[in-house]
């Protein structure tokens, strides 16, 4: 009853989608990869790596938009590497340019945009760190700035998603984390200036 003709062609169907899924999840990784490392040359500070880095991404990820622009069943296998993606360009853009750019200038859809931005927070707090290590105090009092103002407005969205709540609550978290550091670095420093004024006396 069942026509051969037929279900070879539904399993050809079937084949060339497994296919172009495997290459997404392929190139879904390195853009993974790639995302991590550019993020990871900006905290350090080594520019030309990072240059490098987010030319080789971008690259990867036009090639893995064009896939999911074929079959929108395959947003699913790659929705991790454009929230990966976002959270990249935005930590790029927020420390090279002082700007976040919007969902649609990145080439994402609005729900991976707002998990990559908030994901932004725990790169920015780290990269807060590293600059405290440093001396750089101001770098971390703009961050927490920025912070309380990402906190506030993921709250205005009012999520009903769980995974979304759960990272707002993380931002607060990251938030509250770096106050603290930033409250012990300044009370060392203020010590330190007490102890430096004795000894000068």
């Amino acid at each position: 009853m069942l026509d051969k003709k037929y279900l070879d062609e539904i399993k050809k169907k079937f084949e060339e989608y497994e296919s172009m899924r495997d290459n997404v999840i392929n190139i879904g990784i390195k853009v993974n990869r790639l995302s991590k490392s550019l993020i990871y040359s900006l905290i350090r500070g080594d520019e030309r790596s990072a240059e490098n880095y987010l030319k080789e991404m971008n690259e990867m990820f036009k090639k893995l938009k064009e896939l999911v622009e074929k079959d929108s069943k395959l947003y699913y296998n790659a929705q991790i590497s454009f929230q990966e993606y976002t959270e990249a360009i935005i930590f790029y853009n927020i420390l090279k340019n002082g700007r976040i750019p919007k969902h649609d200038e990145i080439g994402v859809d609005e729900f991976s945009y707002v998990l990559g931005l908030m994901d932004v927070a725990g790169e920015l707090y780290r990269k807060s760190i590293e600059e405290m290590i440093k001396g750089n105090i101001e770098f971390a009092l703009k961050t927490k700035e920025f912070l309380g103002e990402l906190y506030q407005a993921m709250l205005y969205m009012e999520f009903k998603n769980f995974d979304y709540r759960r990272k707002v609550d993380y931002v607060a978290g990251i938030y509250n984390n770096l106050v603290e550091k930033i409250f012990y670095k300044l009370l060392n420093k203020e010590e330190g200036n007490i102890y430096e004024d004795k000894k000068d006396s």
